[in-house]
């Protein structure tokens, strides 16, 4: 079983003190090693690697990164580390399949593998994005109204009561509780209030989240989420979330988003971290499902060429972790952009073809709340259209569609927002942002990507 949080606690305490600096370099001079060790490196001609053995080295080295640094506890200024039979045993604790959600929004979300037949599971909303109070509850139900949409991550509650929420303060605790309540409103107007949610976004500490799980906002089933900092760091905050997580049954939804071009060097770099990563968030928070976000250090976007690499070779790499993994589509551009689709496109077919599930489109970068519920639709869609294909099989068409979008990437257009993209009281997206849509839908399908309604 994988340690508790309070065994991690005690570990830091009696580990090897190091400056966080330290821990940087000392992570960024084991990466680099092991690259050269493991024969990991990234190829720009081959966006979309399909290369078992690549696979199998990026998770050896991972897991040989995580053994040999461990995790930095911040508070502690120390390192927890861990036996190799301790991370074989948490490895085997794994479920791969969970159900999420209830009656008729129960679904089961799994470890996929590459060319599965299974449909990724898809979580549609905002991925924490910073929304008003007055459009969360609308810009909720937008996603939560698509068919193909099986879970929510919405947006955080940017202002409350004119207030803007500060970590641990007591406007933390307002915020993700009007979050929850008008996230619960937004799937009981949709008919859906069993869908499963991923939520506390507005919790920067554990504060918001455990005033939410003590309201019964946040209940047995439901998800909160507990990154793992960058890079290979824990906190008291997620610690202390997923111990009250495992008390309550709330799945613990970890994240992981190693930075390229920052402390896990290169995209080769940042894979091996990426799984390192995974594995500490099964060894200290007993992750029930991990998210896998590359982030690039300028271009931020998954969508960029080096961070689609990462997200394929993790979800290869992920037929020897046996746990759900989920892929972020995080554009850089945002909705009433057209590049934007070709973004979420690219992304999502990019992440399902690897075994990934698939989390966003999150808008303009997480920055502005700029988007709806049918650029959830297209993830979907895509997602469900590279069903049953391999990488290969469609690293021609998202290199096409990379080649649509790529020129944007440092300069995106953050778009428009979300009331300008959706009409609310029709519950539709509006006719100029439709048509760009069906746009690049037509697009897809002349590229040779089926989309079902």
């Amino acid at each position: 079983m994988p340690l508790k949080p309070l065994e991690v606690e005690v570990r830091s305490r009696e580990g090897k003190y190091l400056s966080a600096r330290s821990f940087d370099l000392y992570v960024s001079k084991a990466i680099a090693e092991l690259e050269g060790e493991f024969g990991v490196a990234y190829d720009p001609a081959q966006p979309l690697p399909e290369d078992p053995s690549l696979a199998r080295a990026v998770f050896e080295a991972g897991f040989k990164l995580l053994l040999e640094t461990g995790v930095y506890v911040v508070e502690q200024e120390r390192i927890a580390k861990f036996s190799e039979e301790e991370l074989r045993e948490a490895l085997r604790s794994c479920k791969p399949v969970l159900t999420i959600g209830e009656g008729e929004e129960a679904r089961q979300l799994r470890a996929r593998e590459v060319g599965s037949e299974i449909p990724p599971l898809v979580f549609g909303g905002y991925a924490g994005t910073p929304v008003s109070e007055e459009d969360y509850e609308p810009s909720a139900l937008s996603y939560a109204l698509e068919p193909l949409v099986d879970a929510i991550d919405h947006g955080s509650i940017s202002e409350v009561h004119g207030v803007n929420p500060a970590s641990g303060a007591p406007s933390e605790v307002e915020a993700t509780i009007m979050e929850l309540k008008l996230l619960r409103r937004a799937l009981i107007e949709a008919g859906r209030p069993g869908m499963h949610v991923l939520a506390c976004e507005s919790s920067a500490s554990a504060n918001g989240n455990l005033a939410a799980i003590s309201l019964g906002l946040l209940k047995r089933g439901d998800a909160h989420l507990v990154p793992v900092l960058n890079e290979l760091k824990v906190g008291y905050s997620q610690l202390v979330k997923s111990e009250v997580g495992l008390l309550c049954g709330v799945y613990n939804a970890a994240l992981v988003d190693p930075i390229i071009g920052g402390f896990a060097r290169g995209a080769a770099g940042t894979a091996i971290c990426a799984v390192a990563e995974v594995l500490a968030s099964i060894a200290t928070y007993s992750a029930a499902y991990v998210l896998i976000h590359p982030y690039h250090i300028k271009f931020k976007a998954t969508s960029s060429r080096e961070c689609l690499w990462v997200e394929c070779v993790v979800g290869q790499a992920g037929r020897y972790i046996n746990l759900p993994l989920v892929g972020d589509v995080w554009p850089a551009n945002g909705g009433g952009v057209i590049e934007m689709l070709y973004e979420v496109a690219a992304n999502s077919a990019a992440a399902a073809a690897s075994g990934l599930n698939l989390l966003g489109p999150a808008p303009a970068n997480g920055e502005k709340p700029n988007g709806c519920g049918l650029e959830a639709r297209l993830m979907a869609q895509v997602g469900r259209a590279v069903t049953g294909l391999r990488p290969r099989e469609v690293a021609d068409i998202v290199e096409e569609l990379v080649k649509k979008y790529s020129n944007t990437l440092l300069n995106p257009n953050p778009g428009l927002p979300f009331r300008d993209l959706y009409n609310a009281s029709e519950r539709k997206p509006v006719g100029h942002w439709y048509e760009k849509y069906l746009s690049v839908k037509r697009e897809l399908e002349d590229l040779g990507l089926h989309l079902p309604e």
